[in-house]
């Protein structure tokens, strides 16, 4: 290999990812796909008598979790979070969701991460540092920067990356769910002011309205002429097009200071995210 190209590499953004590291430890593996090896068979999607998943039951053969940081009954509980909501979301559905096993674990790693979000967010925030303190020492090579520890405000912004086609869309209205459950659970629910969804343009605030009706979750589009006047008048999923927010208020655009206030904000920006004039924008005017 060349010298020069070898001193000037640069490690992969997914080898960089210290909350994906954190997250498999607990389930005593080294990669994802070492998680997932057991896992990939078809006949192990969907639920069992008891409506357990028939993953859990996988995941769980032959492994010794830590008991306070990972036992059995809390992947239980997270289980039946995860079912509940899928029983949701299916209600209206001509059939009931069954989700692969890479849909799968990321609704569970999503249950992991809001647990101790809302319980033990201080001790989160140490088993993440102490994760990149070891990152750190592992790749110690003077091309890779070492990485920053976080601190609590850090843990509010939680990204996914999920390829074209892997249902992205049904996982975020499980996502929606647990989020709401945990505010629920912790009496946290008055707290949140909004749930917006930003969405890269029209078309796909459309394909967004449309799913959550099928999925019985309030959700309407952003329109400075409605008739209800409603935008911001409820806790129901507010679906507006990236383009539309501006620093000023103008005939069909809002002003981003009008979402101030402690809300939930869901980006999509698919594969538009990556290219195009507003790259970014949404970072710009968070």
């Amino acid at each position: 290999m060349n010298k020069k190209r070898q001193k000037n590499s640069k490690l992969r953004f997914d080898e960089k990812l210290i909350l994906n590291r954190w997250l498999l430890r607990l389930f005593e593996v080294n990669s994802f796909e070492e998680l997932c090896d057991s896992l990939k068979d078809p006949l192990y999607e969907g639920v069992d008598e008891n409506n357990i998943s028939n993953l859990y039951h996988i995941l769980t053969t032959g492994r010794m979790f830590d008991r306070d940081r990972l036992s059995r009954d809390m992947l239980l509980l997270y289980d039946e979070n995860i079912q509940k909501h899928t029983r949701k979301i299916s209600e209206r559905r001509p059939e009931k969701i069954k989700w692969k096993y890479f849909q799968y674990l990321s609704l569970l790693f999503t249950e992991i991460y809001l647990d101790w979000y809302f319980n033990r967010p201080e001790k989160l925030v140490d088993e993440l540092n102490a994760e990149i303190q070891d990152f750190n020492r592992e790749i110690n090579r003077a091309d890779v920067d070492k990485l920053g520890a976080v601190v609590l405000n850090d843990l509010n912004k939680l990204a996914y990356w999920n390829a074209t086609g892997s249902g992205k869309t049904l996982i975020m209205h499980v996502n929606i769910l647990q989020y709401d459950h945990y505010l629920s659970k912790h009496g946290k629910t008055s707290e949140l002011n909004r749930k917006i969804l930003l969405t890269p343009n029209e078309g796909l605030s459309q394909q967004h309205f449309d799913e959550f009706k099928l999925s019985g979750i309030q959700a309407e589009l952003f329109s400075k002429n409605g008739a209800s006047g409603s935008l911001f008048a409820g806790h129901e999923i507010e679906i507006i097009a990236i383009h539309k927010l501006r620093d000023e208020t103008g005939d069909k655009t809002i002003a981003v200071e009008a979402f101030e206030g402690n809300n939930l904000v869901m980006v999509d920006e698919g594969h538009r995210g990556s290219s195009g004039k507003d790259v970014g924008l949404w970072m710009e005017r968070r």
